[in-house]
Protein backbone atom coordinates (compact mmCIF):
# COMPACT_ATOMS: atom_id res chain seq x y z
CA UNK A 1 0.00 0.00 0.00
CA UNK A 2 1.37 3.27 -0.95
CA UNK A 3 1.45 6.43 1.05
CA UNK A 4 -1.46 8.07 -0.85
CA UNK A 5 -4.00 5.04 -0.17
CA UNK A 6 -2.76 4.66 3.50
CA UNK A 7 -3.44 8.61 3.49
CA UNK A 8 -6.77 7.99 1.60
CA UNK A 9 -8.08 4.89 4.32
CA UNK A 10 -7.11 6.96 6.88
CA UNK A 11 -9.63 9.83 5.78
CA UNK A 12 -11.98 7.37 4.85
CA UNK A 13 -11.98 6.01 8.65
CA UNK A 14 -12.07 9.53 10.23
CA UNK A 15 -14.94 10.14 7.67
CA UNK A 16 -16.88 7.30 8.39
CA UNK A 17 -16.18 7.84 11.95
CA UNK A 18 -17.80 12.00 12.25
CA UNK A 19 -20.59 10.50 10.23
CA UNK A 20 -20.68 7.75 13.01
CA UNK A 21 -20.58 10.55 15.51
CA UNK A 22 -22.90 13.06 13.95
CA UNK A 23 -25.62 10.32 13.79
CA UNK A 24 -24.88 9.38 17.52
CA UNK A 25 -24.84 13.29 18.70
CA UNK A 26 -28.32 13.35 16.81
CA UNK A 27 -29.99 10.56 18.74
CA UNK A 28 -29.04 11.85 21.94
CA UNK A 29 -30.17 15.58 21.23
CA UNK A 30 -33.49 13.74 20.30
CA UNK A 31 -33.53 12.10 23.91
CA UNK A 32 -32.92 15.48 25.33
CA UNK A 33 -36.03 16.73 23.68
CA UNK A 34 -38.35 14.59 24.25
CA UNK A 35 -37.35 14.79 27.71
CA UNK A 36 -37.85 18.37 28.16
CA UNK A 37 -41.13 18.71 25.92
CA UNK A 38 -42.79 15.86 28.91
CA UNK A 39 -41.07 18.61 31.83
CA UNK A 40 -42.70 21.33 29.92
CA UNK A 41 -46.02 19.53 29.59
CA UNK A 42 -46.09 18.28 32.81
CA UNK A 43 -45.65 21.87 33.85
CA UNK A 44 -48.56 22.95 31.75
CA UNK A 45 -50.60 20.54 33.76
CA UNK A 46 -49.89 21.31 37.07
CA UNK A 47 -50.77 25.00 36.09
CA UNK A 48 -54.00 24.31 34.34
CA UNK A 49 -54.93 21.75 37.58
CA UNK A 50 -53.90 24.83 39.78
CA UNK A 51 -56.59 26.87 37.44
CA UNK A 52 -59.04 24.77 37.82
CA UNK A 53 -58.83 24.99 41.42
CA UNK A 54 -58.64 28.55 41.75
CA UNK A 55 -61.89 29.13 39.83
CA UNK A 56 -60.12 30.66 36.97
CA UNK A 57 -59.79 27.42 35.08
CA UNK A 58 -61.70 24.77 33.78
CA UNK A 59 -62.03 21.27 34.03
CA UNK A 60 -62.06 20.69 30.41
CA UNK A 61 -58.47 22.57 29.77
CA UNK A 62 -56.63 20.22 32.57
CA UNK A 63 -58.62 16.88 30.57
CA UNK A 64 -56.90 18.82 27.45
CA UNK A 65 -53.40 19.07 28.53
CA UNK A 66 -53.52 15.43 30.21
CA UNK A 67 -54.43 14.22 27.21
CA UNK A 68 -51.23 15.69 25.59
CA UNK A 69 -48.99 14.24 28.19
CA UNK A 70 -51.04 10.58 27.67
CA UNK A 71 -50.08 10.93 23.67
CA UNK A 72 -46.21 12.20 24.48
CA UNK A 73 -45.82 9.53 26.42
CA UNK A 74 -47.21 6.74 24.56
CA UNK A 75 -45.06 7.47 21.99
CA UNK A 76 -41.86 7.79 24.11
CA UNK A 77 -42.42 5.45 27.25
CA UNK A 78 -38.48 6.13 28.40
CA UNK A 79 -39.74 9.51 29.61
CA UNK A 80 -41.25 7.97 32.57
CA UNK A 81 -39.64 4.97 33.10
CA UNK A 82 -36.38 7.57 33.24
CA UNK A 83 -34.47 4.57 31.17
CA UNK A 84 -33.05 5.91 27.75
CA UNK A 85 -33.84 4.25 24.45
CA UNK A 86 -32.08 0.92 24.65
CA UNK A 87 -28.96 1.58 22.51
CA UNK A 88 -27.55 -1.46 19.56
CA UNK A 89 -23.94 -2.43 19.22
CA UNK A 90 -24.05 0.10 16.10
CA UNK A 91 -24.67 3.11 18.39
CA UNK A 92 -21.52 2.68 20.28
CA UNK A 93 -19.14 0.95 18.13
CA UNK A 94 -16.41 2.52 16.04
CA UNK A 95 -16.71 1.86 12.69
CA UNK A 96 -14.61 1.01 9.94
CA UNK A 97 -13.11 -1.72 11.39
CA UNK A 98 -9.36 -2.69 9.78
CA UNK A 99 -8.69 -6.13 9.33
CA UNK A 100 -5.47 -8.53 7.71
CA UNK A 101 -6.48 -10.66 4.90
CA UNK A 102 -6.25 -14.70 5.67
CA UNK A 103 -2.90 -14.49 3.18
CA UNK A 104 -1.13 -11.72 4.70
CA UNK A 105 1.96 -12.60 7.09
CA UNK A 106 1.76 -12.59 11.05
CA UNK A 107 4.21 -9.94 10.36
CA UNK A 108 1.91 -7.87 8.62
CA UNK A 109 -1.09 -8.71 10.88
CA UNK A 110 1.62 -7.66 14.03
CA UNK A 111 2.68 -4.04 12.54
CA UNK A 112 -0.76 -2.91 11.66
CA UNK A 113 -1.74 -3.94 15.71
CA UNK A 114 1.47 -1.37 16.24
CA UNK A 115 0.22 1.07 13.95
CA UNK A 116 -3.05 1.07 15.48
CA UNK A 117 -2.19 0.72 18.97
CA UNK A 118 -4.60 -2.62 19.39
CA UNK A 119 -3.69 -5.80 20.72
CA UNK A 120 -5.93 -7.97 18.77
CA UNK A 121 -7.06 -7.79 14.81
CA UNK A 122 -9.37 -8.97 12.89
CA UNK A 123 -8.75 -11.99 10.29
CA UNK A 124 -11.10 -11.15 6.63
CA UNK A 125 -11.71 -13.36 3.87
CA UNK A 126 -11.86 -11.72 0.81
CA UNK A 127 -15.99 -11.60 1.44
CA UNK A 128 -14.94 -9.34 4.00
CA UNK A 129 -16.64 -11.46 6.22
CA UNK A 130 -14.84 -12.04 9.61
CA UNK A 131 -12.87 -15.44 9.80
CA UNK A 132 -11.19 -15.00 12.74
CA UNK A 133 -9.39 -12.60 14.96
CA UNK A 134 -5.66 -12.98 15.87
CA UNK A 135 -4.07 -11.43 19.28
CA UNK A 136 -0.53 -10.49 20.13
CA UNK A 137 -0.54 -13.21 22.41
CA UNK A 138 -1.27 -15.74 19.36
CA UNK A 139 1.50 -14.12 17.54
CA UNK A 140 3.90 -14.75 20.58
CA UNK A 141 2.83 -18.00 21.53
CA UNK A 142 1.78 -19.94 18.81
CA UNK A 143 4.55 -18.50 16.53
CA UNK A 144 7.60 -16.68 17.76
CA UNK A 145 7.92 -19.30 20.75
CA UNK A 146 7.98 -21.86 18.71
CA UNK A 147 10.41 -20.79 16.42
CA UNK A 148 8.23 -20.08 13.47
CA UNK A 149 8.74 -16.89 11.30
CA UNK A 150 6.55 -14.26 11.68
CA UNK A 151 7.03 -13.45 8.09
CA UNK A 152 5.79 -16.20 6.27
CA UNK A 153 3.16 -17.68 8.32
CA UNK A 154 -0.09 -16.47 7.73
CA UNK A 155 -3.00 -14.95 9.59
CA UNK A 156 -5.34 -17.93 8.53
CA UNK A 157 -2.93 -20.44 10.47
CA UNK A 158 -3.61 -18.89 13.58
CA UNK A 159 -7.24 -17.27 12.93
CA UNK A 160 -9.21 -20.95 14.03
CA UNK A 161 -11.61 -21.66 17.20
CA UNK A 162 -14.14 -20.30 17.73
CA UNK A 163 -14.98 -16.23 17.09
CA UNK A 164 -16.96 -14.57 18.99
CA UNK A 165 -18.90 -11.85 17.93
CA UNK A 166 -22.32 -9.20 18.03
CA UNK A 167 -25.25 -8.82 15.46
CA UNK A 168 -25.24 -4.58 14.97
CA UNK A 169 -28.58 -5.09 16.27
CA UNK A 170 -27.91 -6.62 19.44
CA UNK A 171 -28.26 -4.59 22.58
CA UNK A 172 -25.49 -3.01 25.04
CA UNK A 173 -26.42 -5.47 27.32
CA UNK A 174 -25.39 -8.54 25.09
CA UNK A 175 -22.39 -6.90 24.55
CA UNK A 176 -21.52 -6.62 28.20
CA UNK A 177 -22.62 -10.38 28.38
CA UNK A 178 -20.42 -11.83 25.35
CA UNK A 179 -17.55 -9.76 26.90
CA UNK A 180 -17.34 -10.74 29.91
CA UNK A 181 -18.64 -14.21 28.90
CA UNK A 182 -15.51 -14.53 27.20
CA UNK A 183 -12.86 -12.29 29.03
CA UNK A 184 -12.62 -10.35 25.60
CA UNK A 185 -11.79 -6.55 25.75
CA UNK A 186 -12.80 -5.92 21.85
CA UNK A 187 -15.84 -7.63 20.40
CA UNK A 188 -16.48 -7.63 16.08
CA UNK A 189 -19.62 -5.83 14.85
CA UNK A 190 -21.48 -7.80 12.05
CA UNK A 191 -23.95 -6.62 10.46
CA UNK A 192 -25.55 -8.57 7.06
CA UNK A 193 -22.57 -11.39 7.63
CA UNK A 194 -20.17 -8.48 7.18
CA UNK A 195 -17.17 -6.75 9.40
CA UNK A 196 -18.86 -3.45 9.98
CA UNK A 197 -16.99 -2.35 13.62
CA UNK A 198 -15.44 -3.24 16.53
CA UNK A 199 -16.57 -2.23 20.07
CA UNK A 200 -13.55 -1.43 22.71
CA UNK A 201 -13.13 -0.69 26.04
CA UNK A 202 -12.79 2.92 25.42
CA UNK A 203 -16.21 2.20 23.50
CA UNK A 204 -17.91 1.23 26.63
CA UNK A 205 -16.00 3.81 28.49
CA UNK A 206 -17.90 6.73 26.93
CA UNK A 207 -21.47 4.75 26.86
CA UNK A 208 -21.03 2.78 30.28
CA UNK A 209 -22.57 3.90 33.75
CA UNK A 210 -20.15 3.71 36.34
CA UNK A 211 -21.49 0.84 37.94
CA UNK A 212 -21.60 -1.05 34.52
CA UNK A 213 -17.99 0.09 33.41
CA UNK A 214 -16.87 -1.26 37.30
CA UNK A 215 -18.36 -4.90 36.66
CA UNK A 216 -16.94 -4.96 33.13
CA UNK A 217 -13.44 -4.77 34.64
CA UNK A 218 -14.55 -6.75 37.67
CA UNK A 219 -15.00 -9.59 35.01
CA UNK A 220 -12.99 -9.42 32.53
CA UNK A 221 -10.01 -7.95 34.18
CA UNK A 222 -10.55 -9.89 37.84
CA UNK A 223 -11.10 -13.11 36.18
CA UNK A 224 -7.84 -12.93 33.77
Amino acid sequence: MTFLDKAKATAERAREQATHGVELGRTRLEGVQVHRKYLRLLERLGEAYYAEQKGTGTHEKVAAVLEKVDAHTRSHPEVTTGVAPTRAARDIMHAGAECVGESDSLLTAAQKMRDLGVGSIPVCGADDRLHGIITDRDITIRCVAEGRDPATMRAVDLAQGEVFWVDAASGINEVLREMETHQVKRLPVIEDHRLVGMISEADLARHLSEDQLAEFVEKVYGAA
